[in-house]
C-alpha cells in the first residue's frame, strides 16, 4: 500500500518501498509538497521522518505559515528542539 495512493508513480514508490531516504531527500519531498500546496502530504513526510534537522521543522512551520494556519505554524515552531536564524524569520 502506498502511503500516497493518489499519487502513483515510480518516484513515490522508489521512495516508500523498500529505500530508506536520506534526509537530505525527505527535506527535498517536504519542499516539494509545500509547493505544490500539499501540506497534507508534506506532514506526512515529516511525521514518518526517522530523523529531523532544523530544516525539516523550518519547512513545515514556513508551509502551514504559507497557508495560513498560523496555529499549527507556532505549534511546529514551539516544538522544535534546536532553533536557527532561519527558524526566527520563518
Amino acid at each position: 500500500m502506498s502511503l500516497f495512493p493518489s499519487q502513483r508513480d515510480g518516484f513515490h514508490d522508489c521512495i516508500w518501498v523498500g529505500y530508506a531516504p536520506t534526509i537530505f531527500v525527505t527535506n527535498c519531498l517536504i519542499h516539494m509538497y509545500i509547493k505544490c500546496s500539499k501540506i497534507q502530504y508534506a506532514h506526512k513526510v515529516f511525521d514518518i521522518m526517522a530523523q529531523r534537522e532544523a530544516i525539516s521543522w523550518n519547512a513545515m512551520a514556513f508551509g502551514y505559515a504559507g497557508i495560513r494556519n498560523m496555529g499549527i505554524a507556532k505549534n511546529m515552531f514551539d516544538s522544535m528542539p534546536k532553533r536557527d536564524g532561519v527558524s526566527w524569520n520563518t
